[in-house]
């Protein structure tokens, strides 16, 4: 459950700052990241069978062999002996081992391992021997399951790692990291229930960070795989069904349970089992089993983890970088931070900007200080008021400057009562045409469609809630047909919070879609092969007033094209 800025702002800015992609990098800074040494040694805590397993896995993973290559006693002769792993020679009696013990011998391995793929797909498989004086010997290969060796599935789980990678800030604290990596995963990955010991893709990362669809196992492996890129310690926990991370931040271990926090049926996330101890998880439900019971307790408290959050949350909105101005509609929303030139008196409210979208913190205030002096300005105002929460600007002041200076006092008890001060100057200018990359068509007295794109190479679009074209502010309401479809090198679609309609073939080119979120509940008419690019790999955030609502949307994307396509529900309201 969370605290703070986002309990007071919900209602605003609906959670914006949890339910998107990348979280803000301009974070709390009070513990540099640190290398640290990696998380304990899988093998000390194997049994003696199980490390020989693991061991042969270690050798063998860069020896796989073909699915098509026969292995017998007859051939083994013939085969190039660095494909194989002694198990053991000489022995008095054939010694076979226990499915158990190849069953988390082969965890073992895949944990260690998070971003190899083609030795978590493979078998490995036993050839016995038995020489003329009657002693015999064992060895172990590791065998392709089918055709497919997974160099490009590799290459794209190591350039997907890279790419999250270079948007966190690594010079954050390891809580911050951490929590942004989370919520990659978390806003990124729909769950599939399989058996996590399934030779399945979406056992692993790729499936998680790939493919957007994975078990618990997956989640667990993609969030590994970050963790270890940010060079934080972690563990990959288990019981006989089910996986789940242990995260070492500062002095303490602690326990994260991605899976159980990503509640997409409702369409919101609980915080529950996100860094708790190991005695909550218990009670959870969730009990270690074999070799990870032998791991360090994770003493670490969710309490910590809430006040980390806390401060996290109130460090967010504190910061003035996060800030600005805009100009209040007449509906209550804030789309756009220039007046225009046939303005006279605008409503001015301070902003908070996530994911390209401008939300009004005026709730989260007690109150908002002009503090530019009014000799200078070129602006005249009625200053803002709680019952009143916005600044009456006009033009006819005395001075040239457009700078509006001010001191936000964000309502968080402190300071007696009066508010933590944030510092906030922004340029109000005159801007009578913000279409920048994208041609726009009349098609109302205050709406417009997204006719083309000026710029063919574009590969991140960000489509407004309004557009200011001839000095007048418009909402934009639909997509044209055939808007994107010769944008082949587009990657991933933010939709604004006024899109309606989506016209035929609108994204139907040969690109490489990735990624496509709704930011408002409007879309209601997609056009027949609007979403033709997308594929099975195309993962769509979708924000719904309630589940029925996301129903009726998916079913009209996959008609529109994304038939195969990954899709997860955010709920408005969260």
């Amino acid at each position: 459950m969370r605290t703070g800025f986002f309990t007071k702002i919900q209602s605003v800015i609906l959670a914006a700052a949890l339910a998107v992609t990348i979280i803000p990098t301009t974070m709390i800074v009070t513990e540099p990241i640190k290398a640290e040494a990696a998380a304990a040694n899988i093998r000390e805590n194997l049994t003696d069978n199980q490390k020989k397993i693991f061991d042969a896995y270690e050798y063998l993973d860069t020896r796989i062999k073909d699915a098509s290559v026969e292995v017998s006693v007859k051939t083994k002769e013939d085969l190039d002996n660095t494909g194989f792993y002694t198990i053991y020679t000489g022995a008095e009696e054939k010694k076979k081992y226990t499915d158990e013990d190849l069953k988390y011998a082969r965890r073992a391995y895949v944990y260690q391992n998070p971003l190899n793929i083609a030795g978590a797909m493979a078998e490995l498989k036993f050839l016995y021997l038995k020489n003329k004086e009657g002693k015999y010997a064992c060895y172990a290969y590791l065998q392709r399951t089918s055709d497919k060796d997974y160099t490009n599935e590799t290459k794209k789980l190591k350039n997907a790692v890279k790419k999250i990678m270079d948007t966190i800030d690594d010079d954050e604290t390891n809580f911050v990291v951490e929590y942004q990596c989370f919520n990659m995963i978390i806003d990124n990955v729909t769950n599939v229930n399989i058996a996590i010991d399934n030779k399945d893709l979406r056992n692993t990362a790729y499936g998680a960070l790939v493919t957007h669809r994975a078990s618990s196992q997956g989640y667990a492996l993609a969030f590994a795989a970050l963790l270890d890129a940010a060079e934080i310690s972690n563990d990959i926990l288990f019981n006989s069904t089910k996986c789940w991370n242990q995260v070492k931040i500062g002095t303490k271990w602690y326990e994260t349970d991605i899976v159980g926090c990503d509640k997409a049926k409702k369409g919101k996330i609980d915080y529950e089992r996100f860094n708790t101890s190991q005695a909550t998880m218990k009670k959870l439900g969730l009990t270690r089993v074999n070799f990870c019971s032998k791991y360090r307790t994770s003493n670490g408290k969710h309490k910590e983890t809430v006040n980390k959050l806390q401060k996290y949350d109130d460090e967010v909105l504190k910061d003035s970088h996060n800030f600005g101005l805009g100009i209040l509609n007449d509906d209550g929303t804030v789309t756009r931070t220039t007046m225009l030139s046939c303005e006279q008196t605008v409503k001015i409210v301070p902003t908070f900007k996530y994911n390209s979208q401008l939300y009004n913190c005026s709730l989260a205030l007690k109150d908002v200080v002009i503090t530019t002096k009014e000799a200078d300005s070129y602006f005249k105002w009625v200053g803002w008021t709680k019952d009143k929460p916005y600044i009456e600007l006009s033009r006819g002041g005395a001075g040239k400057n457009r700078t509006l200076s001010l001191v936000l006092y964000y309502d968080d008890g402190s300071n007696n009562g009066a508010g933590s001060p944030i510092n906030v100057s922004y340029e109000i200018i005159d801007n009578d045409d913000t279409s920048g990359s994208f041609v726009y068509k009349i098609t109302g007295d205050n709406t417009v469609s997204l006719a083309k794109v000026k710029q063919k190479s574009i590969k991140n679009v960000v489509i407004p809630s309004t557009v200011v074209v001839g000095g007048k502010n418009y909402k934009v309401t639909k997509i044209e047909s055939n808007a994107f479809k010769f944008n082949r090198k587009l990657e991933t679609v933010i939709l604004g919070s006024n899109i309606s309609e989506i016209g035929s073939n609108a994204f139907s080119g040969k690109t490489k879609l990735i990624r496509v979120e709704t930011t408002g509940i409007n879309l209601n008419k997609i056009g027949s092969g609007a979403f033709k690019s997308a594929d099975e790999n195309t993962f769509f955030l979708l924000k719904a007033a309630n589940k029925g609502s996301y129903n009726k949307i998916v079913k009209k994307l996959k008609k529109s094209g994304a038939k195969k396509s990954v899709f997860k529900y955010r709920n408005i309201n969260y």
